[in-house]
């Protein structure tokens, strides 16, 4: 019997719709998106899920000011993910919540968000690359990727900025969505958390080209300022430590007006053939 199929459902549309989570219960979610094709699930997807569950259970004046989440296992495309959220901590400026994603019983990923009332911005902050080219002047990445599931390539477009000596995506990226939709269910920072996953891993190919194998262990994110998907915004990424196993990847992005956005870390499981 020959095998079925690939199902690749690609745009910013299905990306929102994967990210816009069924209310089962009290603190109680589950994705929308089912997918039939066997394989495994985008991290980034997850964990952008489990802030969306985590989002939806503080008061609408509270925004997502950091996040830390742990890949436990690989999700598979094949089955609907369920988030379950506790709430260790409701204050008058700061909640903290807890989301376990689960599928057939499983913890996939664990992930720890605090959101305040505090609405200040962030006005003194490290600075973009100099020398960075402009997104304009830089060329767009062509994909020939295909995946099971909503393949997140198709709603973003990236340039690498080519500035500094890195394989292909390992370099600095400018990236902007393919469209302006939105969905109210759905912030900015959940998308951001979504993209940020992108490119990451990869960074360790600064330090070691060599490597071919990547597995992200854990995701990291403080919000710095206001996220805006209305103008280009830059990727900024460094190596930051690198042994036999185990390398740590960190991101800045930046606005196009170099105002920092927010500040990515990420640590992986790294291979060789």
């Amino acid at each position: 019997m020959s095998e079925p199929a690939l199902r690749v459902v690609e745009g910013l549309p299905a990306v929102l719709d994967a990210l816009d989570l069924e209310t089962i219960d009290v603190d109680l979610y589950r994705d929308r998106h089912e997918i039939t094709n066997s394989g495994r699930v985008y991290g980034g997807q997850v964990a952008a899920q489990a802030l969306v569950a985590a989002e939806r259970t503080v008061e609408v004046s509270m925004r997502t000011h950091s996040l830390h989440a742990y890949f436990l296992r690989p999700g598979e495309a094949a089955e609907r993910v369920v988030f379950r959220v506790d709430r260790p901590h409701d204050g008058r400026t700061f909640a903290r919540r807890c989301v376990t994603a689960v599928q057939r019983g499983r913890p996939i990923l664990c992930l720890e968000a605090s959101f305040t009332a505090g609405g200040e911005a962030a006005t003194h902050h490290r600075r973009p690359p100099e020398g960075t080219p402009d997104a304009p002047d830089c060329v767009p990445t062509v994909w020939s990727v295909a995946v099971a599931g909503v393949q997140p390539w198709t709603a973003v477009e990236l340039r690498p900025t080519a500035g500094r000596e890195a394989p292909g995506l390992a370099q600095d990226v400018w990236f902007r969505l393919r469209g302006q939709d939105r969905r109210d269910g759905v912030s900015e920072a959940a998308l951001l958390t979504y993209l940020s996953d992108l490119t990451l891993a990869a960074t360790v190919k600064r330090t070691d080209p060599a490597i071919t194998r990547l597995t992200s262990l854990d995701h990291v994110m403080w919000f710095h300022n206001e996220v805006r998907f209305d103008d280009w915004l830059l990727y900024a990424k460094e190596c930051a430590a690198l042994g036999a196993r185990r390398g740590l990847t960190q991101g800045s992005v930046f606005s196009r007006t170099g105002t920092l956005v927010s500040t990515v870390a990420q640590e992986v499981l790294v291979g060789y053939s």
